[in-house]
């Protein structure tokens, strides 16, 4: 599939980074759907994307894309994958997969059903440094895992800007996700605190304990307590523990930090403003795995799902007081 017939779904922050990737491909988007007529309006302007969409419906009755992005905001993954799915259209869904297990599942089992592609969009698994430990950890250069750490701290901005999703459904995904990947083995017990803060409806700091199938512990912690002026950069830490070494990958030091008004500190590592990065990357493999050039998937459907299990349990065991949640 040299030239496919790409569509985005969604003109927020993620719907723009996706049209600035498939650009840096070459991949010219042949469509965007987004139900604000101003930002899409705006948006199809400054990519040139040809058409523009209100919905999904309007989309698929005037065209059927190679491929589309799926950008809407968590809550709409079902309904939006689901159409797609059925009319045919592989999908990458950007993470997570779905906000519930049930919509997470009903995505699978419609992806199960028409045999098309669906891709959970994890973008760390494309990451350089994150592969990079990985080859490392499935190379035997470790030893046998034993554990894996991981801390995410973001601005409290993301409070405000997402004042109903659950951290565990939101930024920890990526660490749920690198934990499955490092460990090598489904999570089978869940134990997480969450802490909140005056002015915040969710949670703030969630800390989780997670068991794997193969005995391996992971711990992950994830907060919103950064100043509201601090550069949103990936300031992230995850160390593997084995049995003949450690190893980490550290991205809390920018490599591009401006100290002026406002401090900026751009992520030119997974997606950067002209569109390549890890995400470049995600967005190459997906086309690859629709052209068959790549038979094996670097994110299988089956840990999208189980990813959003893990969150769901992290989230149910904090509002219960850390009470233990095992997952089948």
């Amino acid at each position: 599939m040299s030239r496919p017939s790409v569509a985005v779904i969604g003109a927020g922050a993620f719907g723009v980074r996706h049209l600035a990737a498939y650009r840096s491909l070459g991949v010219p988007v042949a469509a965007l759907v987004e139900p604000d007529a101003a930002t899409r309006t705006r948006v199809a302007a400054q990519y040139q994307v040809p058409q523009a969409y209100a919905d999904v419906a309007s989309l698929l009755a005037d065209t059927t894309p190679d491929a589309a992005s799926v950008c809407v905001p968590g809550p709409a993954h079902r309904a939006v994958a689901v159409a797609l799915l059925d009319a045919g259209v592989p999908v990458l869904v950007e993470k997570p997969l779905a906000t519930t297990v049930a919509a997470a599942a009903a995505i699978v089992d419609t992806a199960d059903r028409t045999g098309v592609l669906c891709q959970p969009g994890h973008i760390l698994r494309h990451s350089p440094p994150h592969r990079a430990l990985h080859d490392a950890i499935r190379a035997g250069r470790l030893g046998d895992v034993l554990a894996v750490s991981s801390r995410r701290d973001r601005p409290r901005t993301l409070s405000r800007l997402f004042p109903r999703e659950h951290p565990a459904l939101l930024t920890a995904v990526h660490d749920i996700d690198l934990a499955l990947w490092y460990a090598g083995a489904p999570v089978v017990e869940v134990r997480a605190a969450a802490r909140t803060r005056p002015g915040s409806a969710t949670p703030v700091l969630v800390w989780a304990e997670l068991r794997h199938a193969n005995d391996v512990v992971s711990s992950i912690r994830n907060s919103y307590l950064l100043p509201e002026s601090t550069p949103h950069h990936t300031s992230d830490l995850v160390e593997v523990y084995g049995t003949d070494g450690v190893a980490h990958v550290d991205l809390g030091h920018p490599t591009l930090l401006v100290q002026g008004e406002p401090t900026e500190a751009p992520d030119w590592l997974l997606s950067p403003v002209d569109g390549g990065g890890a995400l470049a990357a995600e967005l190459r493999h997906f086309l690859s795995r629709i052209d068959g050039t790549a038979p094996t998937a670097v994110v299988p459907l089956a840990d999208g799902l189980h990813v959003v299990q893990v969150a769901e349990a992290v989230a149910g065991s904090a509002d219960s007081g850390g009470a233990v949640r095992r997952l089948p």
